[in-house]
This record gives structure tokens, sequence and C-alpha cells, in this order.
């Protein structure tokens, strides 16, 4: 018992410390992308029913630092502002599967050889699944006619640009992913200490069945990209094939149930069967071409954890950073001694109920959905607590439905 759980703790602490840095960098340029990449951009970019559109979604989609939750809001934004089924679709398949972030913790875990071809899966299944709707799914006649965003306010256009980069990278990210990213480091020290090196042999000889298997298991089994890639680590370590740890990392992230069921009322069932058969035929196809002809691409790739004696001063320096960032990001929502936001007048304040957040891209569109409506002076939201709080008057509830349900949240009254 005392060697494996030394040998668990062994583990998860030289796979933190060896993803640390890049996730730090990472980090770093994530929220870079989101201060050069507005998503008002981004929607007006691929607000055009073209193959273009389709292309664009997809590259667009590639290194934004979106989970499967965070993706959601963004999809439904885009998808309400005329942009086509199949450019909407394009861009919420290849966003999860990648990111920055994840992309430099591939390369520090299994190798730039794996993280390049992510990325090409992520683009290509993007492309494709995108093209599919738009011939099987009928043209929109019109898109929806989008709400007049309020301009911005005095205080958001004071915060400096780095400000906002360090607040959206070091903090926003974190909050979002961390307990995704801390569950698949567990798991893969986990993993690491249990499984045998030689688990994937008996698999071999059908790599179909092995990708089968590691579907079932990836579906339910959700964590981001960035999550996923320590438990692939330990999966290839256990001797499971390459080509089935690319379909863990494309079907795990990209087919979130959350994220299914909410776009499900948006895109429609014919859209949504189309993304989740393409999500799995093409990882199926991907994974079967990196065992048939790039067995020789991973060759120098260590699949042992370094030790501490070769592990350099920046490797821990960036695991304790790290690890002080996660646990800020994540306990700060709960250490506000009011839920009430700040600055909202109480004698016109009420509190509304939404289901759906889980994430602050979630909580951030609440709150610009509701700043929408005429009659709503400010608004907070709380993915934490399901909360949202708006300052007007009279407030119009079916209207305050509408504008929630709009964003892809669930409205369930006023508190």
């Amino acid at each position: 018992m005392g060697n494996w759980l030394t040998s668990f703790v062994s583990e998860t602490w030289s796979i933190l410390l060896e993803m640390a840095p890049y996730l730090i960098l990472g980090f770093f340029l994530a929220g870079l992308l989101s201060v050069i990449f507005k998503q008002e951009w981004v929607e007006r970019w691929l607000g055009k029913q073209s193959l273009g559109a389709v292309v664009k979604a997809s590259i667009f989609g590639v290194p934004l630092p979106l989970c499967s939750c965070g993706v959601i809001p963004v999809t439904t934004s885009l998808y309400q502002r005329g942009a086509s089924k199949g450019a909407t679709t394009s861009f919420l398949t290849s966003t999860p599967q990648t990111g920055v972030d994840s992309i430099l913790a591939t390369t520090a875990l299994i190798g730039p050889a794996f993280a390049g071809i992510r990325v090409l899966v992520a683009l290509v299944s993007g492309i494709i699944t995108g093209l599919l709707v738009d011939l099987f799914e009928p043209s929109r006649t019109k898109p929806e006619t989008p709400l007049i965003c309020r301009p911005q306010s005095s205080e958001a256009k004071k915060e400096s640009a780095l400000i906002k980069i360090i607040r959206s990278g070091f903090y926003t990210l974190p909050q979002d992913i961390g307990k995704s990213l801390a569950l698949g480091i567990v798991l893969a020290g986990l993993l690491s200490a249990v499984l045998p090196e030689n688990l994937g042999e008996p698999y071999l000889r059908n790599p179909w069945l092995t990708y089968l298997a590691v579907t079932l298991i990836a579906i339910p089994l959700y964590v981001c990209s960035t999550g996923s890639i320590p438990i692939a680590f330990a999966l290839m370590a256990s001797g499971v094939s390459p080509g089935a740890t690319l379909v863990f990392l494309i079907a795990g992230p990209a087919t979130n149930v959350a994220t299914v069921t909410t776009l499900l009322k948006i895109l429609g069932r014919r859209t949504i069967a189309i993304y989740l058969v393409s999500i799995i035929a093409l990882s199926w196809v991907g994974g079967w071409f990196v065992d048939a002809f790039g067995s020789g691409w991973f060759a120098g790739v260590d699949l042992h954890h370094h030790t501490m004696a070769t592990l350099s001063p920046i490797h821990l320096i960036s695991g304790i950073a790290l690890i002080i960032m996660v646990v800020w990001a994540g306990a700060s929502p709960y250490l506000k001694k009011s839920p009430s936001p700040n600055r909202l007048n109480q004698d016109s304040l009420f509190m509304i109920k939404v289901e759906g957040m889980t994430c602050s891209h979630c909580a951030n569109s609440v709150e610009k959905a509701l700043k929408e409506l005429s009659e709503v002076s400010a608004a907070r939201a709380d993915a934490t607590r399901n909360l949202a709080w708006i300052e007007g008057t009279p407030i119009n509830a079916e209207a305050v439905e509408q504008a929630i349900t709009k964003a892809g949240f669930e409205f369930k009254g006023l508190v």
C-alpha cells in the first residue's frame, strides 16, 4: 500500500512539474489572444454562408482557449448573429479540441509531433464537419436579428491591455479549467501508478476495438483539452497506441454531454447528429492513420517521467506558481463576503436563477445579454452560484427570460 501511494504522489508531482512551464506560457498567450481577437470581430468575420467562412471558423477555433462549456455561449452568439450552421459547427468542432495552452502542454508531455497532429486533426475535422452540415442542412433564409449592444462602460475602457491579459490568462482561464486540469493530473498520476506498461498489447491486433473502447470512456469522462493531456500521456506510457490516444484527446473534449444537450435546441437534431458522427468517425480515421503510418514519429518521445534530480528549478518554480494560481482562481469566488454584485442599487435590484452557467465565459454571456435589455441599467452574473443580478425598473420577466434563453442558458425565474 505504501509503495503504491508513494508512486502515485511521485507520478502526480512529476507530471505537474513537467507541464507547469508550458501551461504558464500558454496562459499568457491565451490572455494575449483574448485581447487581440475580440469576440465581436470573430462573429463579424464568420457571419457569411460560404466555404471560406467554414475554413476561417475552424482556423479561428484551433488556438482559442475555450473549453467545451466556454464554447457554448460563443457558438450560440455566432449563430444568432447570422453565421451559417456550417461555420458555427466548424467553430464548435475545432475549438474545444485544442487551444494555445493545450498545444504547448501536449508538446511538453507527448512531443511536438503529436501536438502538430492534434492541431491538424482539429483543423481538418472542423472544416469537414462544417461542410457536411452545410451540405445536409437547409440554408437559413435570414439570420437571427442581433441585439443592439450597449457601448462599453468607461470603467472597462480605462483598463489597460496588460491588465486584461493578466486577468484573462492568469485568473479567468485557470478559474475555468482549473478543476478539469487538476482532475486530469491526479487521474494521470493514478493511472501511471496502477496501470501495467503492457496494457495496450492485447488490443494491438484489433485497433478498431481499442478506438471503440477509448471513445466509450472519453465521452462520459469529461475533462478539458488541457486536462486530458496528462491522462493521454499515462495511457501511452501503459502501451495504448498513439492512435487510440489521439481518439481520446479528440472525442473527450469535443463530445461533452453538457455541450451537446445545450446546443441541441439551438442548432437542431440533424446538425448535432452530424457533429457527433463526424467527430467520432474522423477521430477514428485520424487514429488509424497515426497507428498505420506514424510509428516512427514518436520514437524519440520519453514516456517516463523525469526525477527531481533531472528537472530544472524553472519546473519547480513554475509548478508552485501554477498551484497557487489555480487554487486562488478557484477559491476566490467563494471567499466573497456578499453574493450581491458591487455597484448595484439595492432598491431596484432583482436576483435571477440561471441554469447552465459553468464558467466565466458563461457568466459574461449572461451579463452581456441582460445589459442589452433597454430596461436594465446594470447586471452581474455568478456561475458558481447560478445566479444573476439586474438593476432597473420596470423589469419584464418575459424579456429577461428571452434574453437568457437566446444566450444559451435556462431562465429559472426571479428569486
